[in-house]
């Protein structure tokens, strides 16, 4: 109960600090520099930059993944609860938990296991324009599952938190 402790204390934190959203707005701040450059030095100056279009493509895909996360931080991720709002709350509770395991599970695999394969073809690869690593751009989507797996494994040692008590409770091990 005590590394459960712990690592809910860890993980609160996480979730209260507004970084990853600093970091986010960071990066539309660039992406909408890089694109407005790019419309002047185009269509304007009728001198397009090489690099813009490519900056702006990598910037979005970061864009896209990190708000991924954000969006499982704050529950507005896409779910459908038609079915689970049909049971009671404790059934709802105990469906919300097995939903997230999957989730937990499902994005472990796919975004973080994937994501360090990704990385490590990624440093064999130069990007075109910018002449960077293209291992930067695939720690994207590490990075997403990693925030992503952090905010729903908070959810899952909630419950299991609770229901340690509960049983505790009423005196059952």
């Amino acid at each position: 109960m005590i590394i459960i402790e712990i690592i809910l204390k860890f993980l609160k934190r996480l979730k209260e600090s507004n970084i990853v959203e600093i970091i986010l707005g960071l990066q539309l701040s660039v992406l909408c520099v890089v694109v407005l450059l790019q419309v002047i030095f185009r269509y304007i100056l009728n001198f397009p930059l090489a690099w813009s279009d490519e900056a702006a493509r990598f910037l979005l895909i970061w864009i896209a993944i990190l708000g991924g996360a954000i969006a499982i931080k704050r529950k507005e991720n896409f779910v459908i609860d038609v079915v689970v709002k049909k049971y009671p709350e404790k059934v709802q509770k105990n469906i919300q938990f097995v939903i997230n395991v999957f989730l937990f599970s499902l994005i472990f695999d796919v975004m973080i296991a994937k994501g360090v394969y990704l990385i490590n073809l990624g440093s064999l690869q130069i990007s075109p324009a910018l002449h960077m690593r293209m291992s930067y751009i695939y720690s994207s989507v590490f990075a997403g599952g990693v925030l992503s797996c952090c905010y729903i494994l908070e959810d899952i040692l909630l419950f299991i938190k609770n229901n340690i008590k509960k049983c505790r409770k009423y005196g059952r091990k």
